[in-house]
């Protein structure tokens, strides 16, 4: 229950604290150009000082009363600062810082973009060359290629011309063999003709003789018996006369 009431009172303490403020949206103020602003725990010049702030300060505005901002700090704590000494547009110093953190950042950039940039001419100036040999190879290969392509049609067209020349040849041999055979048949019919007509020959020749020594001696015989008859008629005359 006494927890409950001091809770109550701090409610109501907090509204009194604050009644005459006027909540802002949430935004950023700076310090302005000035050395040192004081940083209070309320909304006035009576109030302690925290601290005091150096120009250039982010500050969180939270809120206002009576002039002043009720601000927060990067740190997290809370205060009043006047706010004529507020400005919401980024001070030079910050602008200049933020441009040269932009600057640096972009020249790392360039500096990344430069060294990948000298990468890439490396590697297309050694690939171009890798590129530049393998095309002379290539075209070396084609070359030597082209000289046996060459050198096989040569070789073919000499082929085709030592099978068409071995073709003709092989008909005439063909021709002569078919020739050969032809002649060695009627040879073998001549030789077997001849023996045959050798064969008749000797047979009349034989046959021939046979009559011409048949003939012979039937003249022989003949005149040999006219011979013994006209002798024989001689005597009987010879010896009738006597």
């Amino acid at each position: 229950m006494r927890t409950f009431f001091t809770l109550i009172l701090i409610v109501v303490l907090s509204i009194l604290f604050t009644g005459g403020a006027v909540h802002a949206e949430t935004r950023t103020g700076y310090v302005s150009d000035m050395l040192i602003l004081t940083f209070r725990q309320g909304p006035g010049p009576s109030y302690p000082v925290l601290e005091t702030l150096e120009s250039n300060t982010p500050l969180t505005i939270l809120g206002e009363e009576n002039g002043y901002f009720n601000v927060q700090l990067s740190s997290g704590e809370t205060g009043w600062v006047d706010k004529q000494f507020v400005m919401f547009d980024p001070p030079k110093t910050k602008i200049i810082e933020q441009l040269e953190q932009k600057i640096q950042g972009l020249e790392k950039q360039l500096q990344d973009l430069t060294a990948a940039n000298e990468t890439l001419k490396s590697r297309l100036t050694s690939e171009t060359s890798a590129g530049q040999k393998a095309t002379a190879s290539l075209k070396a290969a084609l070359e030597e290629a082209q000289k046996k392509n060459n050198l096989l049609t040569e070789q073919l067209a000499a082929s085709q011309k030592q099978y068409a020349d071995l073709a003709a040849k092989s008909e005439d041999v063909v021709a002569v063999m078919e020739k050969n055979k032809i002649l060695e048949a009627q040879n073998k019919q001549l030789s077997r003709d001849i023996a045959q007509l050798e064969e008749q020959s000797g047979q009349v020749f034989k046959t021939g003789m046979i009559k011409w020594f048949l003939a012979g001696f039937g003249v022989i015989f003949f005149g040999w018996l006219l011979g013994q008859s006209v002798s024989s008629r001689k005597k009987k005359k010879s010896s009738l006369l006597s």
